[in-house]
């Protein structure tokens, strides 16, 4: 188990949890991390976990469009740098650490209209990477579903975009 946050602990950057011995590396890329870190899981790692012990991940490796800890992601907006300064490092390269990428972001209705298409970085990412992405099926609006709203016995599927 491990994180790696900023000095001031506002941001979370990448979370890892081992699941098993063996099996591909998986990276899940969410909205934004709430209160999990290298010693706690919250209840979306829980399932994240989850999901990687069922498809036989070895290991997960979890980054967030947005670094900024918040339980809510209205909270974002109140943020000077919701996305903080070291993300796109860190979203660099756990995509290129990872075997099998999964975006998982649901639906952003919540988020301030500004910060709305900040999600685009990740796929384009992945693109300059040929990185293929995969999700859990798409909301109503098209974006990759949240692990909290979905079934274990969901099929990754192939991402697209929006």
């Amino acid at each position: 188990m491990s994180a790696v946050l900023s000095p001031c602990e506002n941001y979370r950057y990448r979370l890892e949890r081992n699941v098993s011995m063996f099996g591909p590396v998986a990276a899940v890329i969410m909205v934004n991390p709430s209160t999990a870190d290298a010693e706690v899981d919250d209840a979306t790692i829980r399932r994240v976990v989850g999901f990687g012990k069922r498809l036989g991940w070895s290991k997960v490796i979890v980054g967030n469009v947005f670094a900024y800890r918040a339980t809510d992601i209205r909270h974002l907006a109140r943020a000077s740098d919701p996305v903080g300064p070291d993300n796109a490092m860190h979203l660099r390269e756990i995509l290129e650490a990872a075997e099998v990428t999964i975006v998982a972001w649901g639906t952003l209705s919540k988020l301030p209209v500004g910060l709305r298409e900040q999600w685009r970085i990740v796929s384009e990412t992945a693109e300059s990477l040929t990185v293929p992405l995969k999700c859990f099926g798409v909301t109503k609006d098209g974006h990759p579903r949240h692990p909290l709203m979905i079934s274990y016995q969901t099929a990754l599927e192939d991402w697209c975009g929006v």
